[in-house]
């Protein structure tokens, strides 16, 4: 990490791929050695990556491109919703990018607002339970956010295909303005800079229960739909009672539990569901499952349902109902949704 000029403090995360330190510039001093003076320190973001140890759909080379086509883009305009790599440095084994350092994931978020409470039971026993007190309307100010995070990276032709609690940061003093990070995945229309055919693109994306039903049904002509999809999920955790996933566990390591807890929430897609009628997976699923009917919004998304302000209630709602549509044509766009936050 010297050989790259920077200073590592801690690990601070990371993946399968990739590796990401808090660390400080270095200076030089007189003599052309590197130095760091206590009163000047700056701290960053480096997620580190070797490019031998990658596997598609991850590529740094096209995560650089992507990030530097979007930074050249706001140069005219500030996204606050989206983050901007500052650099990029290279020592001829790993690329090494530069970020402004974010404190704090929306799963963090979620969880400072967990609180446990004690009630005594009809037994008169004692147990505890958790108990979700996220304001509501943080939860409409950072749906608002991520929206148009997504709206600019739409807008200029990406997908993002990763969108998750873990990829959403905040600064601990900003806990309502989300920031989009990791394009380690992401997808530049047309073909992914000659990296993926949009009819043949990589099905193997996502985390875990984010992943669309198109996904999970081998559909390779995805759009930025599937990224609206995992905004619903998102706020099926901001809005649950307890800050816990609406999914059973298993749903996030296995897509054939994850599509049954789809459809046990949502219910059945359409029969003629055009956007994955004539896939073998589509078709050999109709003949399957037996047709479900989907669970009441108050069981999805209940906060909205027991303390919140009508109008905020009207937004949250219409906004879920819209992005988690089975068909991409009825699902909501980034833009679609912001018409309804921000009215």
């Amino acid at each position: 990490m010297d050989k790259l000029g920077w200073k590592a403090i801690n690990r601070i995360g990371g993946g399968r791929f990739s590796d990401i330190y808090k660390v400080s510039k270095y200076d030089k001093s007189d003599d052309g050695t590197p130095c760091i003076t206590e009163n000047t320190e700056v701290f960053y973001a480096l997620k580190l990556v070797d490019p031998d140890d990658e596997k598609p759909p991850h590529n740094i080379r096209n995560e650089i491109k992507i990030l530097s086509d979007l930074k050249n883009s706001m140069e005219t305009k500030t996204i606050p919703n989206v983050i901007t790599m500052i650099g990029v440095s290279f020592n001829n084994i790993e690329y090494g990018l530069i970020f402004p350092l974010l404190d704090l994931t929306l799963s963090n978020v979620i969880k400072t607002h967990v609180k446990t409470r004690t009630f005594f039971k009809p037994d008169a026993t004692i147990d505890t339970k958790k108990i979700n007190t996220m304001p509501v309307s943080s939860v409409l100010n950072i749906t608002t956010g991520i929206f148009k995070g997504l709206q600019w990276i739409h807008n200029n032709g990406i997908i993002h295909r990763d969108i998750n609690p873990n990829n959403i940061l905040f600064l601990k003093d900003n806990l309502e303005t989300p920031v989009i990070i990791d394009f380690g995945i992401a997808y530049q229309q047309p073909n992914n800079n000659g990296l993926e055919k949009p009819e043949k693109k990589f099905t193997d994306i996502a985390t875990g229960i984010y992943k669309a039903p198109e996904i999970l049904l081998s559909k390779r002509d995805y759009s930025n739909k599937v990224d609206i999809w995992a905004v619903g999920i998102l706020l099926t955790l901001m809005l649950s009672d307890d800050g816990t996933p609406i999914f059973d566990d298993d749903a996030a390591f296995s897509d054939l539990v994850l599509l049954s807890n789809i459809l046990s929430t949502f219910g059945s897609p359409p029969i003629d569901w055009s956007d994955c009628k004539g896939l073998v997976s589509f078709d050999s699923m109709n003949q399957t499952f037996f047709t479900k009917q989907p669970i009441p919004l108050q069981n999805v998304i209940p906060r909205i349902y027991s303390d919140c302000d009508t109008i905020v209630k009207s937004k949250l709602q219409d906004v879920f109902t819209g992005v988690t549509k089975y068909e991409n044509k009825d699902r909501l766009s980034a833009n679609d949704a912001l018409s309804i936050l921000l009215c």
